[in-house]
């Protein structure tokens, strides 16, 4: 099936919630295991190795997934890969819903995994060169708002269905979301970049006269996209990965993707609810927990996006904020819980503010920012397959948290891992600080342009 032509009449707004629509399947289908795990063991025996493994499962589907939608993305456009994650999403929702057994499970979570890792991969480079350089990084945070969207339907639907305790219509509701995508990826557009890269630049002219309402302004960007695009092929360097500069985005890109992930988000994800019901509340109150800070995650990214934070404020110093705020509030939990009991209301309390806090911090910096700095610094040519292998390390690490966190908790307790995580924040402050560029306010073809000058 070709890409659908490029239309004047595509708006932004629906291109815009076209990409984004699979982050929500990457939020819902995520986060909706921190409740389903709480009533799996009711009717499928696991022990703490097996639930680890159902958790996980989707990590490395989704490395697999991410790793292969890259050079896809390339070769064959970011819209039909998009469409790819749609199908994908469908069939695993269903198969895990109905799974009969462990090994069932496993395996549709894994099928799961891979819609989430072309997610991870495709949707902030489809929503970044979707956009104007102005204003890219509110645009490309919408991957993130929407992710945490998705999570808040995850956790609405966990608390609403915890009173029946059913964990099968938790993962089948998730269906629904997929199918809408499929339907409406089939009549989307592919981005400009893109298509002028495959050989479609008059497709990719009418397509951004539809996006920038300004036929001068899309004949300019389009002449830079293809003046890049000529530069590249003429000179052979567009496909060189083993070139010394894309090395060094390469490597940023990875350390980024690392570092999100060591700072200890999925430990609340995936097992705030296991974690809060350790300190003695029952499911029902840590589901409700989860579901309203969800909905206060959603008000925190929707302030940022709204408000051009990353656009006006810069990458960099949003990612510093994060660092500290994060560090912060997990410090402030690890130590309470060496501290005090086990079950004092104190503990929970703390706890509960403490994951407000670092979320709700976490949505509103390194959540959008990585995928905003990822989908930036990586020269057209190679741009998904080098998403692809940062976003292969961010998973990486993922599956490492989400496998080992209830071992070392059942090994050292939850306080020594949180404070594990505030003191790897620390760690990271100083790289970021010196490595990390600032890329506010230029356009794509520019950034490029000057990481192959050697400028950072």
């Amino acid at each position: 099936m070709g890409t659908p032509a490029a239309r004047p009449g595509a708006t932004t707004r629906r291109v815009y919630a076209l990409g984004s629509l699979a982050a929500i399947l990457f939020g819902y289908d995520n986060g909706i295991i921190s409740a389903a795990i709480l009533f799996i063991p009711h009717e499928l025996p696991l022990t703490p190795l097996l639930k680890g493994t159902v958790v996980s499962a989707t990590v490395v589907g989704a490395m697999v997934g991410a790793v292969g939608s890259g050079p896809a993305a390339d070769r064959q456009g970011r819209q039909r890969v998009l469409l790819a994650a749609g199908v994908v999403f469908t069939a695993g929702a269903l198969g895990a819903g109905l799974a009969t057994s462990v090994t069932a499970l496993v395996l549709f979570r894994f099928v799961i995994g891979l819609g989430i890792g072309i997610a991870s991969v495709v949707v902030p480079l489809y929503l970044a060169e979707m956009a104007p350089a102005g204003a890219r990084g509110a645009v490309t945070s919408l991957n993130q708002y929407m992710i945490i969207v998705g999570t808040a339907l995850a956790a609405a639907t966990g608390y609403g269905l915890a009173f029946v305790g059913s964990w099968r219509w938790m993962i089948l509701i998730g269906v629904v979301p997929a199918v809408v995508l499929v339907v409406g990826l089939l009549a989307a557009p592919d981005t400009p970049r893109s298509l002028v890269r495959r050989g479609r630049p008059e497709q990719g002219r009418t397509l951004l006269v539809g996006l920038r309402g300004d036929q001068a302004a899309a004949d300019r960007e389009l002449a830079e996209i293809t003046a890049l695009e000529r530069q590249q092929r003429d000179a052979e360097l567009g496909a060189r990965m083993s070139a010394g500069w894309v090395r060094k985005l390469l490597l940023l890109g990875a350390l980024l993707a690392v570092f999100q992930q060591i700072t200890g988000i999925n430990t609340i994800v995936y097992y705030a609810p296991s974690v809060l019901t350790g300190f003695g509340v029952s499911e029902v109150t840590a589901l409700l927990f989860t579901f309203l800070n969800g909905l206060l995650n959603i008000a925190t990214i929707a302030i940022v996006v709204r408000a051009k934070i990353v656009d006006r404020r810069g990458r960099k110093p949003v990612l510093l904020a994060g660092l500290v705020g994060m560090s912060a509030s997990l410090f402030a939990v690890g130590l309470a819980a060496l501290l005090l009991p086990p079950e004092s209301p104190v503990l929970f309390g703390i706890a509960v503010a403490a994951f407000v806090v670092f979320t709700n911090t976490f949505s509103a910096t390194w959540g959008p920012v990585l995928w905003v700095v990822l989908a930036e610094i990586f020269p057209l040519a190679i741009r998904g397959t080098a998403m692809a292998l940062a976003t292969l390390f961010n998973w990486l690490t993922d599956f490492f948290v989400s496998l080992t966190f209830p071992t070392f908790t059942a090994l050292v307790g939850a306080g020594v891992v949180f404070l594990a995580y505030a003191a790897a924040g620390v760690i990271i402050f100083p790289i970021v600080w010196w490595a990390v560029p600032e890329t506010k306010q230029r356009s794509l073809e520019s950034l490029e342009q000057q990481f192959r000058g050697g400028g950072r």
